[in-house]
């Protein structure tokens, strides 16, 4: 991950980015892929033992973020069956008010004998016994995509088909990645990542706690509850002239509550080059966040946040936030203990368990959802710093000091 070692094999020409047609784009990588994976590899000269040699080499797994992981993967990241590792196997709902499809039931991948998988008061007056999505083999994945026709382009043929139900399918393409020889044998193909994952889940948290943007706990979201017939107590109530109030949730944070925690905000100090200065991201009038970067959203997210939400909140939502904290820095951790990924597991679930108990279903978008396979990942592919967009995005930052219009880096280097 080093920036000595990154290259930059493809530039495409724009004016607009292609979506599912980036296969014709990657058609000279793969064919190169496919030479380097042969046995007699590709002669290259060493010139530190002054000798020639072959050079033979694979991709094991691909690093980009959400709406590029399916345009290279084919499968739709979007919709009912959104989840890259659950499949067709997704728990979804669609929320009549907010107008969105959301991620919920993560009691199935507790372990079986959990005692709150027999509770049912706060669950739609339900137990739930299945077990967990089970995990597909590369073979299997190539045995549902293999058949598919694809058709480039926006013309006749280029739609995609809906599924019995109604839904948009979950595959849109056979990548061309399935033409490498390997490519069924990997697990894992194409890595969550990390860097993106946890901006979203930060701004969805600050969103809800009121001190990021525009509140996300809306009077759509409280009315989703409402035709969920769930928590009676945080339904709108109807007042004059049509307006509705909406009853202080548990993660409501107080005016005083604000201001404590954007006054230990302002009073932290780090060291230089540890993160960004914290009071260019607050605004102390406001009480709010503003401009966060993916790096400020990390560092809140595995250090700050804890230490600023202590002594406000009720326990257990102060209890649970910390607790999805502590697993994010556990998992950015550059050593990571293999006999401690299933207490890991066990604890973000729990986490996403408590959340269904305390936010609105809202707070459910399929970034939250894909909290709980991360652990997967990092069992087969290593530690989270091994497979994010971290190195990459900083790699851009540089390319941009060479370039004229620094909002579209990449045209200023197509056109140079």
């Amino acid at each position: 991950m080093k920036r000595k070692y990154i290259m930059m094999p493809i530039i495409i020409q724009g004016p607009k980015q292609p979506g599912n047609d980036i296969d014709v784009y990657l058609r000279p990588l793969v064919e190169d892929l496919k030479q380097l994976w042969k046995k007699e590899g590709v002669p290259v000269w060493d010139e530190d033992k002054q000798e020639e040699f072959n050079l033979r080499a694979l991709l094991f797994v691909t690093i980009n973020d959400w709406p590029a992981l399916s345009n290279l993967s084919g499968q739709s990241n979007k919709g009912y069956k959104a989840c890259t590792h659950c499949m067709d196997e997704t728990e979804s709902t669609y929320l009549k008010h907010c107008r969105k499809v959301v991620y919920m039931g993560h009691r199935r991948f507790l372990a079986a004998n959990h005692p709150v998988r027999k509770k049912g008061k706060h669950f739609e007056h339900k137990a739930d016994h299945r077990t967990k999505p089970k995990h597909r083999s590369g073979k299997t994945v190539f045995a549902m995509v293999k058949d598919l026709k694809v058709v480039f382009g926006k013309g006749p043929g280029s739609q995609h088909i809906e599924s019995e139900d109604g839904h948009a399918a979950m595959w849109k393409k056979n990548s061309i990645f399935w033409e490498l020889p390997y490519w069924e044998f990997l697990d894992v193909r194409h890595a969550i990542d990390v860097m993106h994952l946890t901006k979203n889940l930060c701004v969805n948290l600050l969103g809800f706690l009121g001190v990021y943007g525009k509140s996300k706990d809306t009077l759509e979201a409280r009315n989703d509850l409402k035709h969920m017939e769930q928590r009676g107590d945080l339904h709108p109530e109807p007042k004059e002239k049509g307006s509705h109030y909406l009853s202080p949730a548990s993660y409501t944070l107080s005016k005083v509550e604000k201001e404590s925690m954007f006054e230990c905000l302002e009073s932290i100090k780090v060291p230089s080059g540890y993160s960004t200065n914290i009071k260019r991201i607050i605004s102390t009038k406001e009480k709010k966040f503003t401009n966060l970067k993916s790096h400020d959203c990390h560092v809140l997210m595995t250090q700050l946040l804890p230490v600023v939400i202590r002594g406000i909140l009720p326990d257990n939502v102060r209890a649970t936030i910390t607790k999805l904290c502590a697993f994010m820095n556990a998992i950015s951790q550059k050593v990571i203990d293999p006999d401690r990924l299933e207490a890991l597991q066990n604890e973000v679930v729990q986490c996403l368990v408590s959340f269904e108990l305390i936010f609105p279903p809202s707070f459910f978008n399929i970034m939250t959802h894909m909290l709980c396979h991360l652990v997967k990942e990092i069992r087969i592919l290593g530690p989270m710093y091994l497979h994010n967009m971290f190195p990459f995005e900083r790699y851009m930052g540089v390319l941009k000091k060479y370039v004229r219009n620094r909002a579209h880096p990449e045209a200023s280097i197509a056109k140079g």
